[in-house]
């Protein structure tokens, strides 16, 4: 069919939508083109007049255009404006293979929060909060900025001094540093026997000497805890007593007790990443708060907002603030003011809070696909949804195989970093919920593994 010039009326209904208003706008685009409403060859409106009649920001219009662009319903053409096009599938099909879907890479679902962020950045441009935020500035971070992360914290469970709060570039970067305080190159730093791989590459890179202590559903064991102090002499714990990753369990409240009981009678530390804590509506008490005094408490603003803004928080026990600070400056002099400032104001608006809501509720919908479509293959969900969850090996199969078959079915997975011999009965796979882009995406990914583990082993090695 010929282009048609004189058809710009077309305005996608978002008043119900639900999710990232550029997927929205897609599936209403899609559903329009597939009922007939929109034929082939029809105009649309130039992003920005989109952009002005929707309530949007250009940006969300380009991002969706684009999108609309990849899955095949529409074309540019320079000068002449953007136009419906007969369904076609995506470049990835057409040459003869499927983009493929990561349940991988450990990120929360998309809910808006890129247009939150736009929101706020241009908030920061237009009232002149930006020229202040470029000069060399504390170190540890702004008080004004420690205040509002601090009250944050609070609501977490974790209440502390803020003298003794650092703002990092991330929770990875507090990580590094509190560990750089309290162990040294060839030491051993226990951890849960799968660890979180971030845990691994520090070890790689500082040579740390890892060690796997036992647990169960309930988290670490404090017997094996113990003797494992004993046995190599370590005085430092990393652990992620919330949701842990990979394997997903949540430690209760009195293995909390025991477990901090044993890091004082021993005289060691715990480093506790409570990346997680905001998907509970109320949070457990964070381990940290049980002996603040031995106790590095980490957590990050990439799971509740978005990894790239790379900024997180630490709590450090008072004697260790002057090496703290000298560590954050040796380390990157100081965590980006910026993105300090962009975080703080959506706590203080409350749009975190609002942001926070809806990343539960996205992991609530994504656990419940897992559960109908792959069952009982998953081990059970533990306290509050969140975005992985843990799926132990079928018997009778072997784990590169698994991930070698899931592979050539277009899906992403990863083997977890085991820290000592495991049997059969307890070795897994994480899966992770929130990479793909929709709900149906994942529903995809999680159908074709559950055909693999229904089928027999169809891959060896020789």
């Amino acid at each position: 069919m010929s282009q048609t010039e004189g058809s710009e009326d077309w305005v996608p209904r978002l008043s119900d939508a639900e999710g990232p208003f550029y997927l929205a706008f897609v599936r209403a685009l899609e559903s329009d083109v597939d009922r007939g409403v929109l034929k082939p060859g029809t105009r649309l409106l130039p992003q920005r007049d989109m952009a002005s009649l929707l309530g949007l920001s250009v940006g969300t219009v380009s991002r969706a255009y684009a999108e609309a662009e990849a899955r095949g319903l529409i074309s540019g053409e320079v000068g002449r404006g953007t136009f419906v096009q007969r369904r076609r599938p995506p470049a990835s099909a057409r040459n003869g293979a499927q983009a493929a879907i990561n349940l991988a890479l450990n990120v929360p679902p998309s809910t808006g929060e890129d247009e939150l962020i736009e929101a706020v950045l241009s908030e920061i441009l237009s009232d002149g909060a930006l020229k202040p935020l470029l000069g060399y500035l504390p170190h540890q971070g702004l008080p004004m900025h420690r205040e509002i992360m601090n009250g944050w914290l609070a609501a977490l469970g974790m209440k502390a001094d803020v003298a003794n709060l650092f703002i990092t570039h991330g929770g990875q970067h507090a990580i590094s540093i509190a560990l750089n305080m309290v162990a040294a190159p060839n030491e051993v730093v226990l951890t849960e026997r799968f660890t979180y791989s971030g845990m691994i590459a520090l070890s790689a890179q500082n040579g740390y000497r890892l060690h796997g202590v036992d647990g169960d559903a309930d988290g670490l064991l404090p017997d094996a805890l113990d003797r494992a102090f004993a046995e190599t002499g370590a005085r430092v714990l990393f652990a992620s007593p919330t949701l842990q990753t990979p394997t997903g369990t949540v430690m209760g409240a009195e293995r909390r007790g025991e477990i901090a009981e044993i890091i004082r009678k021993r005289d060691a530390y715990v480093l506790e990443d409570d990346v997680y804590a905001f998907l509970f509506a109320a949070p457990p008490t964070p381990l940290s708060a049980l002996i603040p005094e031995r106790s590095f408490y980490v957590t990050s603003f990439a799971k509740c907002l978005a990894p790239g803004l790379r900024i997180g928080a630490m709590i450090a026990p008072e004697p260790f603030r002057d090496r703290a600070i000298n560590a954050v400056r040796a380390t990157g002099w100081m965590a980006s003011p910026i993105m300090a400032e962009l975080v703080t104001r959506l706590i203080h608006s409350g749009d975190l809070s609002r942001q926070v809501h809806a990343k539960r509720a996205a992991a609530a919908r994504r656990n419940a696909i897992a559960d109908r479509v792959l069952g009982n293959w998953l081990a059970p969900m533990a306290g509050s949804a969140g975005f992985h969850r843990w799926l132990p090996i079928p018997a009778g199969r072997t784990l590169i195989a698994l991930v070698t078959q899931a592979a050539q079915a277009g899906i992403t997975v990863a083997p977890p970093g085991a820290l000592q011999q495991v049997d059969r009965g307890t070795l897994g796979i994480r899966i992770c919920l929130g990479h793909p882009a929709t709900d149906e995406m994942l529903e995809h990914a999680l159908s074709a593994l559950r055909q693999i583990l229904e089928s027999a082993e169809a891959i060896s090695f020789v």
